[in-house]
This record gives C-alpha cells, structure tokens and sequence, in this order.
C-alpha cells in the first residue's frame, strides 16, 4: 500500500511540472500594447524575460532592409552565445540519471537570458537575439539531455535487471 501511495505520488509530480505551469496561467506570449498618454497613442511591449517586463517602444524609422540586418546580426550573436553559455555537463547528466524526464524537462526549462549582451541595442535587436537565444538554446539543451538519455537508458536497465535477478536468486 504505501508503494503504491509513492507511485500515485510520483505521477502526479511530472504530471504537475509537464502541465503546471499553463494550467496556473503562465503561457509565454509576447504582446504589444497601446496606451493613450496625454492625447498621444504609445506603443509598449511586453518583453519575457525571467519576469514579465512593459518597455516603451519609440516608432523609429526602420528600412526593411535594415531591419533583415539587424534581425541577422541579433540571431548570429544569438546563437553564438546559447552555443557559449550551455552547460552541456549538466544536461549530458540530466540525461543520464532521468532517462525519459530529463529531455522533457529540456524543453520546459527557460534559459536564462544574457541581458549584458543587449544593452544599448535596439528594441528591434533585443527582440530578436532573445527569440533566437531562446530557441537555440532550448535545441541544444534537448540534444545533450537525448544524448544522456541513450547512455542512461540502457545502463539503468542493465542495473534493474542486474537487481531484479539477485534478489530472485
């Protein structure tokens, strides 16, 4: 009875962390509002980060071409960064010890986001390296945790049978 208690336990916990977080209202979006300030219409966007932030945004005066210049420079830098600041170990061992949680919670998993790198960028910039970072890093994290996964699987299944068989001799 109380095996079957931690079980119950145990499945409500990874059900309760894969949907917890939509179900209390959490989603990730990204919006943009607009505020009348003094007879002036202003634009505001909310901007994800570990917290939900307003920054006003100005109507700068951005060429297209500009702008897929920005928006290639801001990915680049991005991705180069996510590829710098992944902790490969820690994902690599999540793998390993939770086999079939661990690249689940890959993808769960917010990174953090390097705000150092965006200051005194446009809001065009920022906009861009944080989707970007935020999608290369979540790649590379299911990858190293997959990894550990194919390593910890059959290890770990060799061990139960290993354990299974000794306690029936």
């Amino acid at each position: 009875m109380k095996t079957d208690f931690h079980f119950i336990l145990f499945g409500l916990l990874i059900i309760t962390f894969i949907f917890g977080t939509h179900s209390l209202g959490l989603c990730e979006e990204n919006e943009r509002i607009t505020v009348e300030v003094n007879g002036r219409p202003k634009k505001y966007d909310v901007i994800e980060t570990k917290r939900y932030e307003i920054v006003e945004v100005e109507n700068p005066a951005v060429t297209p071409a500009a702008l897929k210049s920005v928006a290639e420079q801001a990915v680049a830098d991005a991705e180069r960064d996510a590829v710098a600041h992944l902790n490969r170990t820690l994902w690599f061992t999540t793998g390993c010890f939770f086999p079939f949680v661990g690249p689940i919670f890959s993808q769960r998993h917010q990174p953090f986001m390097p705000t150092a790198r965006v200051l005194g960028k446009s809001p065009q910039y920022v906009a861009f390296y944080y989707d970007a970072y935020k999608v290369k890093t979540k790649k590379l994290q299911f990858n190293w945790a997959l990894g550990g996964c194919l390593v910890g699987a059959p290890i770990s299944g060799y061990l139960l049978i290993r354990l299974y068989r000794s306690t029936r001799d």
